[in-house]
């Protein structure tokens, strides 16, 4: 393994961005796989796995480790390190943002990709959460370089209850299924590009079983935040224990 070093939901939602692409439609894409989660999370390789079957060609360019929550914040200075891990598999010790970034102006540089999908993430990316997610910040780094982009995540279940857990697994492959679909449809219909201008997709799975999710549909971003951050103090100078726990979703707007 060489290392380099360079300077440098089920509800679909719409957010405003920057330009899509302009890929020939109606032929198997380029895809850029990305995953705030890390380069060997289930999630990216059960994405990968399925748009391999459906005949895109996958490169993965995504972070070493876990980035969940970085949004779509960049490295400004010094060096990041990035490792080939197999044939068109690449590990980025940065934030996801970077290795789109790194993706987009060196390693892809000669075959530029055709879409770039950011995902599956675990945990939602659901209302002002977009703000702070990861795989959200991917998918939009990706827009702004006027590169078609998805984002797609899914909903955690509950790690009490057993049959739900078993349900979030097969999930995650529903998901990448659904993913897959829409890819068909959108080089199918895009027109001249796979998305309107200055938009990307963000979608979100549930944690639920095959035949459970009874559609897909369009929302507005909501206000409130899918998470709250608990913080449990030893004294003055800390440690800060922190807990991510979800939001009663409830109280979120109609939609």
């Amino acid at each position: 393994m060489t290392a380099r070093r360079i300077v440098l939901h089920v509800v679909a939602v719409l957010i405003a961005s920057a330009l899509g692409s302009s890929a020939a439609v109606g032929q198997p894409l380029d895809v850029l796989l990305t995953n705030a989660d890390g380069y060997d999370a289930d999630g990216t390789r059960v994405l990968r796995e399925a748009l391999d079957a459906a005949g895109h060609s996958v490169t993965i360019v995504a972070p070493l480790d876990d980035q969940r929550g970085s949004g779509a914040s960049i490295t400004t200075s010094g060096t990041i390190d990035y490792y080939r891990q197999e044939e068109g598999v690449w590990a980025v010790d940065g934030t996801p943002s970077d290795a789109v970034t790194l993706a987009l102006v060196h390693l892809m540089r000669a075959n530029p990709p055709d879409l770039v999908i950011s995902g599956v993430g675990l945990g939602p990316s659901v209302g002002a959460g977009v703000l702070v997610s990861g795989t959200v910040g991917a998918a939009m780094t990706a827009a702004r370089a006027g590169v078609a982009a998805i984002s797609v995540s899914m909903g955690l279940a509950p790690a009490s209850d057993s049959s739900a857990t078993a349900a979030s697994g097969e999930a995650l492959t529903n998901a990448a299924g659904l993913l897959v679909e829409i890819v068909r449809q959108l080089a199918e219909t895009g027109g001249t590009g796979l998305l309107p201008a200055r938009t990307i997709l963000n979608v979100n799975y549930p944690a639920v079983g095959a035949g459970e999710p009874a559609g897909v549909r369009f929302a507005t971003v909501s206000s409130q935040r899918g998470f709250r951050q608990l913080y449990s103090v030893a004294g003055d100078t800390g440690p800060a224990r922190v807990e991510v726990v979800p939001v009663d979703a409830s109280r979120a707007e109609e939609g």
